[in-house]
Formats: structure tokens, sequence, C-alpha cells
């Protein structure tokens, strides 16, 4: 359930500042009913499909972060684009309070990662320690790639890359070795810069 709610908190990014609070519970209810629950049973029930064809998904890159994300992407087209006077000044208001729940994100992550090894053992260390490698160098790869395109590398940047080494860590970090976690978060770091640019050519809702 804890995972649920996590996934559903996701979504509700796509509702801010253009869906009502009341649908959006109705529609948490019946997603996480016929969407959630359904994929996390093929993930990671012992008779899941998925799981059978030998998918490794340590705490939830399928059903959290993949199911979220698109799960969020469909919500926000049918809720349609923001005001366009919402738009115009649509930046970062507070960069400290960004940093502040970067870290705090990173904090409880090493515990959701850490957590789904059910116990205090070596798996539950490495996957902390395969999680913070994967986001620090998610973070360093995204500010050099700034600072090559742009010149300037800025503390969204760096709080943008860590987000996205997490996410990366997620499904892998009780697998992997530590090596394979340096090279996934600079991969990562690159291919989600260059993905936050790709949103604008493809027209997507913000």
């Amino acid at each position: 359930m804890q995972f649920c709610g996590v996934t559903a908190a996701i979504i509700m990014g796509a509702v801010a500042e253009r869906g009502r609070l009341l649908p959006a519970m109705v529609f948490v209810f019946v997603w996480a009913t016929i969407v959630y629950c359904p994929l996390a049973c093929w993930v990671w029930n012992v008779n899941g499909w998925a799981m059978n064809y030998g998918v490794l998904d340590y705490a939830g890159g399928g059903p959290v972060e993949i199911g979220s994300g698109f799960s969020a992407l469909a919500y926000s087209m049918v809720l349609g684009r923001r005001q366009e006077r919402m738009m115009l000044n649509f930046r970062p208001h507070n960069v400290s309070l960004i940093l502040l729940g970067t870290v705090f994100l990173w904090f409880g992550w090493l515990g959701f990662n850490g957590g789904s090894a059910f116990g205090a053992n070596l798996r539950a260390t490495m996957a902390c320690w395969n999680t913070n490698l994967t986001a620090a160098f998610g973070a360093i790869s995204w500010v050099l790639l700034d600072w090559r395109l742009a010149r300037k590398w800025s503390m969204v940047g760096w709080c943008s890359g860590t987000i996205s080494g997490l996410v990366a860590a997620t499904p892998a970090s009780g697998f992997i070795t530590p090596w394979a976690s340096v090279i996934l978060g600079i991969v990562t770091g690159i291919v989600c810069n260059y993905s936050t640019k790709g949103k604008l050519c493809l027209s997507c809702p913000n």
C-alpha cells in the first residue's frame, strides 16, 4: 500500500493547477484498482507473467516509475494544457526549497530502496550504496551536459539529475554492482537531460 500511495502521489503532479481534487480522488481509487494492482501482480507475484519471464524489478521501476509516468502523461493529456497566463512565468520560484526537497527525497529514497530488502542485510546495504552512486553520477552528468550546451549550470539542474538517477536506481539497485551504478547514473543523466528538451519538440502538455 505504501508503494501504491507513492505512485498515486507522483501522478497527482499532472493535476496541479489544472484539475480538481474530488475527481482526482475518484481517479486515484479507480486507477489503483485497475492499473496499479495488475502491474504489481505481474512483476512481484510468483505467478505473474513478468516474473515468470525473468523480469527483475527490485523496488518498483515498473509499477511505480513507469506506471506513474505513463498514467500522469495520459491524465495530463485528458485534462489539457495549463492556462497560458500560468505558463508565462512558469519557473522555479525558490531554489532553496527545491534543494531541500531533493535532499529529503534522496534520504527517503534510501529507505525506499534499502527497505525493499526486508531486512538489515548485505542486499539492503548494496541497494543504498548503488542508489547513492546512481543519483550522484546522474546529477554530475546532467550539470556537465548543461555546461557543455549552455555554458552554465544550476542547482535546479543538479536536483533534476539527482532525481533522474534515483528513479533509474529503483528497479536495479538490489541487483547490479557499484561500477554498473556509475554507468547507469551517467547514461540516465544524459538521456533525461535531452528528454526535457525533446518534450518541447513533441508539444507534450507540461
